[in-house]
C-alpha cells in the first residue's frame, strides 16, 4: 500500500523516473480505479449546476424555437437516478478515452520505431491521467462549486474572458490547459524513460501527438455546435 501512495506521489513529483517503472511493469490498475471514482463523484457534485448551466444555454439558443414550453421549463429539473446515470455514462466515457488515447499514444510511439507494447503504453497513460484527470478534474469541479457556473477554465481561454465559448478561437485555446500539458510532459519523460529514447525526441511525438488529439477535438466541437446550432 505505502508503494503505491509512493508511487502516486511519483506521478507529480518525478513523473519520468515513475512512469517508466510502472509501464515496465505494467501496474495501473489502482489508478484507473481512481480516475474511474475520481470522475463518478465529480460528475456527481456538480451535476445540479451543469443541468441549470446546460437549459440556460439551449434557451438562449435556436434550438429552443422547436421544443415544447413544457420541455423547456423543465431542462434544469432532475431525478436522483438521472444524476447516477450521469455521472455513470461519464465514468464509462472516459475509460474509452483512456483506451482510445493510449491506441493513438501507442501509435505515434511506433511510427517512431518504440519497442513496448499497447500494454505499456496504456499503462503509461492511465498513470499519467492521476495528472489531467485526477488534479485537474478536482481543481475545475472546486471551481464550478464556488462559481456555480460550468464556465471554468485552467487554460489559455482565461486570457481572454470575453471570447465566446462557440467560437473557433475559443476552441483552440482550450485544449491548451495546463493540467492537459503537464500530463503530456510527465507522459513524455515517462516513456523517454521506458523506452530509453532521447527526451527530446520522446516530446517531439508527443507534441505531434497533442496537435493531432487537438484538431480532432477542435473540428468535433466546432462543427457540431454549428450543426445543433449552440
Amino acid at each position: 500500500m505505502n508503494q503505491s501512495l509512493n508511487d502516486l506521489g511519483g506521478i507529480i513529483a518525478s513523473p519520468g523516473i515513475t512512469l517508466a517503472k510502472l509501464m515496465e511493469k505494467k501496474v495501473w490498475v489502482l489508478s484507473f480505479i481512481l480516475i474511474l471514482v475520481a470522475t463518478f463523484v465529480f460528475t456527481f457534485v456538480t451535476y445540479p449546476i451543469n443541468k441549470v448551466e446546460q437549459a440556460k444555454l439551449i434557451r438562449n439558443s435556436e434550438i429552443a424555437d422547436r421544443l415544447p414550453e413544457e420541455q423547456l421549463a423543465n431542462l434544469d429539473k432532475f431525478t436522483p437516478v438521472q444524476r447516477v446515470t450521469s455521472s455513470f455514462f461519464q465514468m464509462v466515457f472516459i475509460a474509452l478515452a483512456l483506451v482510445i488515447g493510449a491506441f493513438f499514444v501507442y501509435l505515434f510511439f511506433k511510427v517512431a520505431n518504440a519497442t513496448g507494447t499497447y500494454g505499456h503504453f496504456f499503462c503509461g497513460v492511465v498513470n499519467a491521467s492521476i495528472i489531467d484527470v485526477g488534479l485537474g478534474g478536482l481543481l475545475k469541479s472546486l471551481l464550478v462549486l464556488q462559481k456555480k457556473s460550468i464556465f471554468v477554465s485552467t487554460s489559455l481561454t482565461l486570457l481572454t474572458p470575453g471570447l465566446d465559448f462557440r467560437s473557433l478561437g475559443f476552441q483552440i485555446l482550450s485544449q491548451f490547459d495546463f493540467f492537459s500539458l503537464w500530463f503530456l510532459a510527465a507522459l513524455a519523460l515517462g516513456i523517454a524513460g521506458f523506452e530509453k529514447m532521447p527526451v527530446k525526441k520522446s516530446i517531439f511525438v508527443t507534441v505531434l501527438y497533442f496537435l493531432f488529439k487537438s484538431t480532432v477535438i477542435v473540428a468535433i466541437s466546432y462543427f457540431s455546435m454549428r450543426l445543433i446550432k449552440m
